[in-house]
C-alpha cells in the first residue's frame, strides 16, 4: 500500500472515531439542531489535522489550517448571500449568484492567507 492509501485510511478511521465522540457530546447538547454541526466538520477537521501531523509535519498542518479557516469563511459568506437571494429569486437562480460570491471570498481569502 503506498502511504496515500494508508493516510486515507487512518483519516477515515480517525474521523469516524470523532464523529462518534463529538455525536456524544451533542446527545446532551440541547437545541438538537445544532447536533449535526457539532459531529460533522469539527471532528473531521480535527482528524485530518492529526492525521496530517503524524505523517507530514507542522508546516502541511499550517496551510491545510488555513485552509479550513478561508473555506469556513467563505461558506459563511455563501450563506449570508444566500438566504436573501433564494428567498427573492428562487433556489437556482439565489444559490447560483451565491456560488459566485462564495468564489470570491474564496479567492480573495486564498490570496490574503498565502
Amino acid at each position: 500500500m503506498t502511504d496515500t492509501v494508508i493516510k486515507v485510511l487512518i483519516k477515515a478511521l480517525a474521523g469516524g472515531f470523532l464523529v462518534l465522540a463529538f455525536t456524544a457530546v451533542a446527545e446532551v447538547l440541547t437545541p438538537k439542531r445544532l447536533a449535526g454541526v457539532f459531529s460533522a466538520a469539527p471532528s473531521v477537521a480535527l482528524a485530518s489535522l492529526v492525521v496530517t501531523t503524524v505523517f507530514d509535519g507542522p508546516a502541511d498542518v499550517t496551510a491545510a489550517a488555513h485552509g479550513m479557516v478561508v473555506g469556513a469563511a467563505a461558506f459563511t459568506v455563501y450563506c449570508l448571500v444566500a438566504v436573501p437571494l433564494v428567498k427573492r429569486w428562487g433556489a437556482l437562480r439565489g444559490s447560483g449568484v451565491a456560488v459566485v460570491a462564495w468564489l470570491a471570498a474564496a479567492t480573495l481569502g486564498y490570496l490574503v492567507a498565502s
